[in-house]
């Protein structure tokens, strides 16, 4: 879960609009939409290189990447919890935050029209399960192998949390102005959340065993 105490917050989103509007320029300068989740995958590999080298006791050099910078103030926020890897909840909050940003960025500088389509969500997803399958191949040093457990249970959890709060909202508006796509006896369905005023104020999900309609069904026939 990427929520942290609010006075650590703004440290942190400093760094992460820097990095957010890098990564925008970037993206318009290249002109190739898609690539977001190359930048992505770059950057985060970056972060979490800067998080594992500090968490063994490295240091950094004096110039500094706005990644490194990132990573350096989660390091030093989260330094005030006495355990091994306390950042792992700062650097959720810190991807959870840059993945919205960027897109937010791309909308605010006139080269996108929406903040959020199913592929900015691909993208963004396999940028993440990515640098978690790069980063176990790269650091797999066994005496430090808590550190990769808990960079990767970060990265695989920033990606669900965004399928589950982001996404699934999405696919929900899609479905009720598309149709459904799921047909088989079991599946989800969408049902209508209103006020008492009778607007429609969002849907909530019910799990159907559709064998039993279609069985009732043909007992009305």
């Amino acid at each position: 879960m990427p929520y942290i105490p609010q006075a650590d917050r703004p440290a942190l989103d400093k760094t992460v609009d820097i990095l957010a509007d890098e990564l925008s320029n970037k993206l318009i300068k290249i002109n190739k939409t898609a690539h977001i989740s190359v930048l992505y995958e770059d950057s985060l590999m970056k972060v979490i290189e800067t998080l594992y080298k500090l968490e063994i006791g490295g240091k950094l050099k004096k110039l500094k990447t706005t990644e490194q910078s990132l990573a350096e103030t989660i390091f030093e926020i989260a330094k005030e919890h006495d355990y091994d890897c306390p950042w792992l909840g700062e650097l959720n909050y810190s991807i959870t935050r840059l993945i919205q940003l960027v897109p937010r960025k791309m909308v605010e500088k006139g080269k996108w029209k929406d903040e959020f389509r199913y592929w900015i969500f691909a993208q963004t997803s396999g940028a993440l399960e990515k640098a978690a399958l790069k980063i176990n191949k790269q650091l797999t040093l066994e005496k430090h192998a808590y550190i990769l457990n808990g960079i990767i249970g970060a990265l695989i959890d920033i990606k669900d949390e965004y399928k589950r709060r982001v996404n699934t909202a999405y696919e929900a508006v899609q479905i009720r102005k598309s149709g459904d796509c799921y047909d088989g006896p079991y599946h989800t369905e969408l049902k209508d959340e209103k006020d008492a005023s009778n607007n429609l104020i969002g849907y909530t999900e019910i799990m159907k065993d559709y064998r039993k309609e279609k069985t009732q069904d043909k007992k009305v026939e």
